[in-house]
């Protein structure tokens, strides 16, 4: 039996624990280096409205919103959003495709907050942890720590005790919980559901899995970039994950974080599908195995892959690759332009790279959506 006391080291502040973190964060340098990079003529109003910030509401509402839209401002040609009118407050598992480390999750609450919604309690790795800094900047903004290390057995509590968390935020807390459909980012542009995630949010109750995911009540997102954060990035760990077993370098996380932060995203669409309650109502409850939840993981698939807002550069990388002229009329000699330029950095990176296997990959990485998109035409 797991005690309320057991979920301390992966739940978020509560109100009354923000006041110390506050102050360990406002007293690191990194915060300053942050106000500066975002807030060059306005450091002393954010670096107060952050102090001065009594519950996690607060924080969110006068110092996070700010930040994301600052750099949404400073790195991407607008947001737009679909299907959010038919979200409530009722307690969800939103389960999205995984493109950015902070801004996936950061937008979305940017969205529900300016929609009059709770934000999302958002789940996390703690691979992501790389300092007490980081840790109680997340924990201050509803992150939930989900450890990924550890022992057979280890990892098996921690699920269970991950599951019971969440379930306990959704089903009687009615609050909403983010939850990447698999672990870590997706790389390659093709975005898939791990069933294991889905096992893990069940957890909380094996006598009635029926049961159990349906009071989850998920609701499947798609996260679309025009251009793809660390872009670069992925095709490099990609391409020497094929050459070798790669190991990640213990920076490598914050620097993807921070280049998702920088770089250009271009255009940027979120999209909320249809809840999946109704899509179960149609399943035989009896065969509720690995099949079934296959079928479950299957139907959040399609419903992000028709939701995926597509950009001229997935339909420029598509033809590329079909060597045809299928979706010409959706893109122009400027987007192979910047498509170009955007791929030529790779040389900085990987200057002794095979040009050839890094430009496949890199095709892929935008040509996958558009696959996906007509898998379920």
């Amino acid at each position: 039996m797991i005690t309320e006391h057991e979920y301390d080291s992966i739940r978020p502040f509560r109100d009354d624990e923000i006041s110390p973190a506050i102050e360990r964060i406002v007293s690191n340098n990194k915060f300053q280096s942050v106000l500066e990079f975002l807030f060059s003529n306005e450091q002393e109003k954010y670096r107060n409205s952050f102090a001065q910030a009594k519950t996690v509401e607060e924080v969110q509402r006068n110092f996070m919103r700010p930040v994301i839209q600052k750099i949404l401002d400073k790195s991407s040609d607008g947001l737009t959003t679909s299907g959010f009118e038919n979200f409530t407050d009722s307690g969800h598992i939103i389960i999205s495709n995984h493109r950015d480390i902070l801004l996936d999750s950061g937008i979305l609450n940017i969205i529900l907050m300016e929609a009059g919604y709770e934000t999302a309690e958002i789940t996390f790795g703690n691979n992501l942890i790389i300092s007490p800094f980081f840790e109680h900047a997340a924990k201050i903004n509803k992150m939930i720590t989900v450890i990924r290390d550890g022992s057979p057995r280890e990892l098996l509590f921690n699920s269970i005790r991950l599951s019971n968390y969440i379930s306990n935020e959704v089903v009687n807390n009615k609050n909403s919980v983010w939850v990447a459909q698999r672990p870590g980012r997706t790389k390659d542009g093709f975005d898939k559901t791990e069933v294991s995630i889905l096992k893990m949010l069940l957890f909380y109750q094996k006598d009635n899995f029926y049961k159990a995911i349906k009071q989850l009540d998920i609701i499947p997102l798609s996260i679309s970039y025009e251009w793809e954060p660390c872009d670069i990035m992925k095709i490099r760990e990609t391409y020497l994950s094929k050459q070798t077993t790669y190991v990640k370098d213990k920076k490598e996380d914050l620097k993807s974080t921070i280049g998702g932060i920088v770089s250009p995203k271009g255009r940027i669409h979120f999209a909320l599908g249809s809840p999946l309650n109704k899509f179960l109502d149609t399943i035989e409850t009896e065969k509720f195995n690995n099949n079934y939840l296959s079928l479950v993981a299957h139907q959040i698939d399609k419903e992000i892959y028709r939701n995926y807002k597509l950009w001229p550069t997935n339909y420029l990388a598509y033809d590329l690759l079909e060597k045809n002229q299928k979706f010409a009329q959706l893109y122009n000699e400027n987007t192979l332009t910047k498509f170009n330029k955007r791929f030529s950095s790779i040389k900085d990176v990987l200057p002794d790279g095979n040009m050839n296997i890094l430009w496949d990959l890199f095709l892929h990485l935008y040509a996958n959506p558009v696959y996906n998109f007509l898998s379920v035409q």
